[in-house]
């Protein structure tokens, strides 16, 4: 039984969903429909039920950033697989993948629009309900972005060499680099030298626009061999030592890839960090929304 679990445990960050963002759209379209065909659901439930239905797939969605950051459910999910039978056992722990919450996080916020609708329906907005429909197709819109944003990259990241995992690996391979290609010019001619601090070093020491970086990404270029093409050209005018310019070079690309590798991590997390500050403004506009209706209600 354990290794049979151990077995599906290696297949737990195979993604369940091909592409979450169409994934998402599809069920945005899906979403889209059904409120066509439930018009008249809205003054059947009232504005209590649909509130109260919408707050709770929020809150629903909001369990997946907790199973991200807390293994206390995973741990005692596993045991419970250990008591039953293999098969069911293999679907329990390959539910708990990462990618399947993800998936389940995306399919409920999604999803959580229609009630949010029926809810907007009901009747004429205030000021603070426009302010939460506003922050509410914000966070929607974030985590769209950041759903193609993790469809994109993944192909990118293995297409390319010299790729890092963690932006601290990147910048010790960046100082690695920097003394390989210091290291290297020792001992040559003055020309190399030149040349190396002409056209090389400021490769080295250089940053690259960010907006230069980030069409790379979406068409998936390579910049590398673009940005040290004139540096590799120059190659020509150094005789004995084009070779081991050449060398310098071939770091050039390597640190250019590196720092390519760096934007691409960073912004694998920066929509992150909007989302999360839609999320927050949406929690802070509901509580204000619910403590308004309960005040003015009298209860």
């Amino acid at each position: 039984m354990r290794e049979q679990i151990g077995e599906a445990a290696d297949r737990r960050h195979a993604a369940p969903v091909a592409s979450i963002a169409l994934w998402a759209v599809l069920c945005g379209a899906a979403v889209l429909v059904l409120h066509q065909v439930t018009l008249n659901v809205p003054a059947r439930l009232g504005s209590y039920r649909t509130g109260i239905i919408t707050a709770v797939m929020f809150a629903l969605a909001a369990s997946y950033s907790s199973r991200k950051h807390m293994l206390w459910f995973s741990v005692r999910w596993l045991r419970w697989a250990m008591l039953l039978p293999r098969r069911l056992a293999l679907r329990m722990v390959l539910f708990d993948r990462l990618e399947a919450w993800r998936a389940a996080h995306v399919t409920i916020a999604v999803f959580a629009m229609l009630p949010f609708w029926w809810h907007v329906d009901e009747g004429r907005a205030t000021t603070l309900e426009l302010a939460l429909m506003v922050m509410v197709i914000l966070l929607v819109a974030s985590g769209l972005t950041g759903a193609m944003i993790q469809d994109l990259l993944p192909p990118r990241v293995r297409k390319w060499p010299e790729q890092e995992v963690r932006i601290e690996d990147v910048d010790a391979a960046f100082h690695a680099l920097y003394v390989e290609a210091e290291e290297a010019v020792l001992g040559h001619s003055e020309e190399l030298v030149r040349a190396y601090l002409h056209n090389v070093r400021p490769l080295l020491t250089g940053a690259l626009p960010g907006r230069k970086m980030l069409w790379a990404t979406l068409t998936g270029r390579d910049l590398a061999p673009v940005v040290c093409a004139s540096a590799r050209s120059d190659s020509a005018e150094l005789r004995t030592d084009a070779e081991p310019y050449a060398r310098l070079v071939d770091i050039a690309e390597r640190k250019i890839r590196l720092e390519h590798n760096r934007f691409n991590l960073r912004l694998g997390v920066a929509w992150l960090r909007f989302h999360i500050c839609f999320a927050l403004a949406v929690i802070v506009l509901i509580a204000f929304h619910v403590v308004g209706v309960l005040y003015f209600a009298g209860i």
